[in-house]
């Protein structure tokens, strides 16, 4: 819940943000990157930042045309 809010809270700021997992075999260096105690086991992190353009990248779906499709009620057509 807590992580939900930072994200919120970034948002109503005008801001991006994004939380990610820390996979087990990365703990080790996560930790030591950003100082997180050895009595503190990080499952994830959370990136903050001011976004570079509007138009966003190739993938996204800001620029990917919206699709009408993708549900099949009862089967697929």
């Amino acid at each position: 819940m807590a992580s939900l809010l930072i994200l919120q809270t970034a948002v109503d700021e005008g801001l991006g943000a994004c939380f990610f997992g820390v996979p087990g075999a990365r703990i080790d260096a996560f930790r030591e990157a950003f100082g997180v105690p050895e009595n503190l086991k990080p499952i994830g992190g959370i990136t903050v930042g001011h976004r570079v353009d509007d138009t966003g990248s190739p993938g996204s779906p800001a620029r990917r045309p919206r699709r009408t499709n993708v549900v099949h009620r009862g089967r697929y057509r």
